[in-house]
């Protein structure tokens, strides 16, 4: 006699799926956004950030600002320049919600989806996790902002951490489509403007 489990305990239904060559399969992109923005059966995890988009000409390079040397191609260290505020190329800036968290590197890439015990932990990456259809590239910024205790940006908006993407993982799934975004970013190379 075989024992069957339900994956849904307490009689819960779920009610996200769809329908491939017969077989019932999860939406992943669907549940990543009722996780992330909320839905009928949960309430929203993400929390608002600034995605910092450079600026590309019609070849798809990274516009250098004004204040950039053409001789040494460094931006202007004396003066935070106020077009490019020290990133030396135009940029524009978006709102974006994503869920994140802090994650160790011991093990590299394998261990860094472990759930982290409390107490002491070294911290070395941040992962953010975007929706499947975020345009991000190594040359942009995640920037956090300084939210209040409910999660409300404060007003006058202060970017609190730029993060400079390490690894950008598209996590594929059905038939290959993209479900989802990481992005791995080093702590120690974190910029906390003051």
């Amino acid at each position: 006699m075989a024992i069957t489990r339900s994956l849904y305990p307490s009689g819960l239904s779920y009610t996200q799926t769809y329908t491939v060559a017969g077989s019932r399969e999860i939406d992943l992109r669907r549940e990543f956004d009722e996780i992330v923005f909320g839905g009928p059966n949960s309430i929203p995890h993400g929390h608002r950030l600034l995605l910092r988009k450079m600026r590309r000409d019609s070849g798809g390079n990274t516009i250098s600002c004004a204040c950039v040397d053409p001789i040494t191609r460094e931006s202007d260290t004396e003066t935070t320049c106020q077009f490019c505020l020290g990133e030396g190329k135009y940029f524009d800036e978006d709102w974006l919600i994503g869920f994140s968290g802090f994650v160790g590197a011991d093990g590299g890439m394998a261990n860094r989806l472990i759930t982290m015990f409390p107490g002491p932990i070294r911290i070395d990456y941040k992962i953010f996790y975007l929706r499947y259809d975020t345009d991000i590239t190594y040359e942009d910024k995640i920037i956090e902002l300084e939210l209040d205790t409910e999660g409300i940006p404060v007003v006058p908006y202060k970017r609190e951490v730029i993060y400079k993407p390490q690894t950008i993982v598209k996590h594929r799934s059905d038939r290959g489509r993209i479900e989802f975004i990481s992005i791995y970013c080093r702590e120690e190379n974190a910029l906390r403007p003051e």
